[in-house]
């Protein structure tokens, strides 16, 4: 059990960095690039427009809430939740895993990589898919080891 909680937290950790790191880029940071085109190119993929401050805020905020459901899912028992809400709780974690996987599985798929810089297909098959990949499973092993 001290290892499903052990993944609970990273998993919260890694999502509140990249939520952060999300945040970090809405008020105009740059890294990992040098320059707006540059960051577009490492971390979006494509195209010449940087997202949106409020895009950047709201991916950042449901990256944030995510990283709420192991802390709750660690404490469903101590948090006296209501009936429902533990009945809910399960296919939320179904949900946020399907996300996960989906996000991680796509970018391994030549059709939809094609459209894409080659730094970032780089940067997609060796850290963002795999990272999507892991936050699914630990989304699922919480689901399993409910």
């Amino acid at each position: 059990m001290y290892f499903l909680y052990t993944l609970a937290i990273v998993t919260s950790i890694l999502l509140v960095a990249v939520s952060m790191l999300h945040i970090y880029w809405g008020l105009g940071g740059l890294w990992p690039g040098k320059t707006k085109q540059d960051l577009i190119d490492r971390v979006f993929g494509k195209g010449t427009q940087f997202p949106s401050t409020f895009s950047c805020f709201f991916v950042a905020t449901g990256l944030f809430l995510f990283s709420a459901l192991p802390w709750i899912w660690m404490l469903r028992f101590s948090l006296e939740l209501d009936h429902q809400t533990l009945i809910l709780l399960p296919y939320l974690l179904y949900f946020v895993s399907g996300i996960f996987f989906l996000r991680g599985v796509l970018g391994y798929l030549p059709f939809i990589t094609k459209h894409w810089k080659p730094i970032f297909v780089k940067n997609t098959k060796r850290i963002y898919n795999p990272l999507c990949i892991f936050l699914g499973i630990t989304f699922l092993v919480m689901m399993i080891g409910w």
